[in-house]
């Protein structure tokens, strides 16, 4: 079943705990988004000192800055972390390749909506998860970009090995078309932390998922 992994994009410790604490266990990870203000306009709150004795839950970062090595030394102790996500948009990859492997985290490359996933080719097989974006990055409640789908389903058919998720404005009303893709996850934001319960929220994504699979099977 595709997993949900909830993006936490938050301006504060408070907010962070509030959201995060409203979770409970209905989620196995959870996707913390550091914004830096200079990659994009806005940014974000997240303290990996507070954020290390707060999760009990596995830890992806999604990386939205102009020096990814910078903000990776503020987490090499916090043990949740397991994936990393840079965008390819923000940095010479190939340059910070080899410092990315040395800290044992697996390694996903995330993709504007304008990149073309051709530029993914050389890195393959030294990564283990893309992220595709489906809106600009930066904040959330954006509409959804459709042409991200096409690009998905033609990334899967030449990599079926590879982990994919989608990022932004993933919703109920979206879920349908991104199901079809085959991602392995979906990251909601607002959709999940944005209003009501986060934990029936998941429940109630879960429940769309398990319809539109069914559908897919029948």
């Amino acid at each position: 079943m595709i997993e949900i992994i909830p993006s936490f994009l938050v301006q504060s410790e408070k907010e962070f705990t509030k959201k995060y604490t409203a979770l409970k266990d209905s989620v196995d990870m959870i996707q913390v988004d550091i914004a830096d203000g200079l990659f994009v306009p806005n940014t974000t709150w997240a303290n990996p000192d507070v954020i290390k004795k707060i999760v009990t839950l596995d830890i992806e970062l999604h990386l939205m800055v102009s020096d990814p090595l910078e903000e990776l030394k503020k987490w090499q102790t916090v043990e949740q972390v397991k994936r990393i996500f840079v965008h390819y948009e923000s940095t010479d990859l190939a340059e910070i390749m080899p410092t990315l492997h040395a800290y044992g985290w697996d390694i996903g490359i995330v993709l504007n909506p304008q990149t073309k996933s051709s530029v993914l080719e050389p890195f393959i097989d030294e990564i283990k998860a893309v992220m595709f974006m489906g809106v600009v990055p930066g904040k959330q409640g954006q509409p959804f970009i459709p042409e991200v789908l096409d690009k998905i389903k033609l990334f899967r058919l030449q990599h079926p090995e590879i982990f994919i998720s989608i990022d932004g404005a993933v919703n109920n009303t979206t879920l349908p078309d991104i199901v079809e893709t085959g991602v392995n996850a979906i990251c909601p934001g607002s959709a999940i932390i944005g209003k009501g319960s986060p934990e029936k929220n998941v429940q109630a994504m879960q429940k769309c998922i398990h319809t539109l699979t069914d559908n897919q099977v029948n």
